[in-house]
């Protein structure tokens, strides 16, 4: 095999989501993906897609709720309650407003009823996303989904997918070194 070098397909072509703004970003398909058998433990159970028409994507993994030993009862709950409600909102976002959930006992059954909504009523469908570096308490050099408030429907009136205080919409960018950070290796290497 040989490689040209000079050829642009080494040039990248990667496709990055939203050109790499944080905020709103409109009219993008929403699709599901599940985790199949024979798959690594660290899949998530579910992941959501959220692809642009250019082909940029950005997705979120939801995993079925297990207790963390470290919480107590209630911090166990919320977490739970707080992945479901997640589920539930991108659900929202593809189904008519008067649309009925069905009763569900558990929240792995409510996760696997609301990914099969979702995936049955994605196919014409385009959504609104928020995306943001994180937030100023806990940043992100990644592009990411806000946590709450993160998908609507494409034709929301008015529209909850605007910036909150805590969302941090710019990239961190590294400190520039100082005139003493750049020693001479101990070394003596010379590259």
């Amino acid at each position: 095999m040989s490689f040209n070098l000079n050829d642009s397909s080494f040039d990248g072509g990667v496709a990055i989501f939203n050109g790499g703004m944080a905020g709103k970003v409109e009219n993008v398909k929403m699709s599901v993906e599940k985790k199949q058998p024979g798959d690594a433990d660290n899949i998530p159970d579910y992941k959501l897609i959220f692809k642009q028409e250019n082909g940029a994507a950005i997705n979120q993994g939801f995993y079925y709720h297990k207790n963390n030993d470290n919480y107590d009862a209630k911090r166990n709950g919320d977490l739970e309650r707080w992945t479901v409600s997640r589920v539930l909102s991108a659900a929202k976002s593809v189904v008519p407003s008067d649309f009925v959930f069905p009763t569900v006992s558990t929240s792995k059954e409510a996760m696997d009823s609301l990914f099969k909504i979702i995936k049955d009523n994605t196919d014409d469908k385009l959504v609104n996303v928020f995306v943001t570096y994180g937030t100023t308490t806990k940043p992100s050099q990644y592009l990411g989904l806000r946590y709450f408030e993160f998908v609507e429907a494409a034709n929301a009136s008015p529209s909850k997918l605007v910036r909150k205080n805590g969302d941090m919409l710019d990239k961190l960018v590294a400190d520039a070194p100082t005139q003493n950070s750049a020693a001479t290796p101990a070394t003596g290497s010379d590259w």
